[in-house]
């Protein structure tokens, strides 16, 4: 390639550069040439242009790279001018492109042990659900909730259990613990939980977690569905819906995340 082409391989390389080394926390000039498919001599080259501009920093005697700090400083920079509710819309709106039913993101406060509601995009149909935002619901109801209590530490899920009260909606009763772990461990199973007016009466939720770089929950998306509106064999894709484009989201956060094939949630 010349000219522009050659100019838009070399960003695609140090794009592929950088992504191994923020996925991988530091590589040899051996490893990364293997990884992204460059001779050694260019992986070199461009390590070395890295590293005079501080987007990476040579690791002591031990030959190998790792993010540098002028990266961690742009970094901060949009981490900062950006929220995780701005990232969020997009996919959202994309859930909603897809399905027409309201989708919402939902976070997890953990000094409190409650979430909230923190951002939306409504369906067009007439019969929808008016969701207060910022205000603290229980994470023990509702799929928006327990999609996001099985993926907690099992002493927090026990806290958030012996603190909840009944159900917001359907005044349903705590189940007994063994119980609760039991359903807990098939929404890690399948990806996404399912629930019926727990929260909202004459609602189904369906919601899929969204973790951080840390690998923690943060929250959960999801869709808030009529019950007379849907037709219980469309349940599985609408899970396969909302775990698709939640993991999509948890990428943006840096998690390391499994990348599916967009092919299996398009909605017949």
């Amino acid at each position: 390639m010349t000219g522009k082409g050659e100019s838009l391989g070399t960003v695609q390389r140090v794009v592929e550069v950088l992504r191994h080394l923020a996925e991988r926390g530091d590589t040899t000039i051996k490893d990364l040439s293997a990884a992204i498919g460059l001779v050694p001599s260019t992986s070199h080259r461009m390590l070395d242009l890295l590293v005079k501009e501080g987007l990476v920093e040579r690791v002591g005697e031990r030959r190998s790279y790792q993010i540098g700090p002028e990266f961690f400083r742009l970094a901060a920079l949009v981490n900062t001018r950006q929220d995780i509710r701005s990232l969020a819309r997009p996919y959202l709106q994309q859930v909603v492109d897809a399905c027409d039913e309201t989708c919402v993101l939902c976070l997890y406060v953990r000094s409190e042990r409650h979430m909230f509601f923190a951002e939306k995009i409504d369906s067009s149909q007439l019969l929808r659900y008016q969701l207060q935002l910022n205000s603290p619901v229980p994470v023990l109801w509702g799929a928006s909730g327990r999609s996001i209590l099985a993926y907690l530490p099992r002493e927090e899920r026990r806290q958030i259990f012996e603190e909840a009260g009944d159900a917001p909606a359907s005044g349903e009763k705590r189940p007994p613990i063994d119980t609760l772990e039991t359903e807990l461990a098939a929404i890690r199973a399948r990806g996404y939980a399912v629930s019926h007016g727990q929260k909202i009466a004459g609602a189904v939720g369906i919601n899929s977690p969204v973790f951080n770089a840390a690998g923690e929950v943060v929250g959960s998306l999801g869709i808030t569905v009529p019950q007379q509106r849907l037709d219980p064999s469309d349940e599985p894709k609408l899970g396969l819906l909302v775990r698709y484009h939640a993991a999509a989201l948890s990428r943006v956060l840096g998690a390391s995340m499994p990348k599916a094939d967009e092919k299996e949630v398009v909605l017949a």
